[in-house]
């Protein structure tokens, strides 16, 4: 994949608004089918907000995230670029508008989840978890020994 599709372009400058009210707007968004093209929304791989993150959810961004790394080399992204990663990859649709309100929104939600997430200790033992973008959906989940401790 494109890597310009999913980092922040020159200049940018995000939608501003109050952090609770984006914060608000993003948990609605986070169910919102229609932002993708295959039915799926964040809520889809990230079921109950905190659900299916890896355990480098809990760094301070940017840092590095498997699935960005592999798919289209990016070293390490920031949180609004990780929602655009999200958009184009499990969600199969375009990248929000960078001054979008859509985007901003998104963003501060996950930040919002980022600061109550407790990182599952035994998601790292998941031998199929870095091979599929969307843990929710994962084919290998039975096969987890720590499945039944999640």
């Amino acid at each position: 994949m494109d890597p310009k599709l999913v980092t922040r372009p020159k200049n940018y400058k995000p939608y501003k608004a109050a952090r609770a009210q984006l914060a608000r707007d993003g948990e609605a968004l986070w169910k919102d089918t229609k932002l993708s093209t295959n039915g799926m929304s964040c809520n889809t791989c990230h079921v109950g907000g905190t659900a299916a993150f890896a355990p480098t959810f809990a760094k301070p961004y940017p840092h590095m995230v498997a699935m960005a790394t592999e798919r289209s080399g990016v070293k390490q992204v920031h949180l609004d670029e990780m929602v655009q990663f999200c958009m184009v990859v499990p969600m199969a649709a375009k990248p929000l508008a960078w001054s979008s309100r859509e985007l901003a929104a998104l963003t501060a939600y996950s930040g919002e989840l980022q600061k109550k997430f407790k990182a599952n200790p035994c998601a790292s033992k998941n031998p199929c978890a870095a091979k599929n973008p969307c843990a929710a959906r994962n084919p290998c989940a039975a096969k987890n020994p720590c499945a039944a401790k999640q």
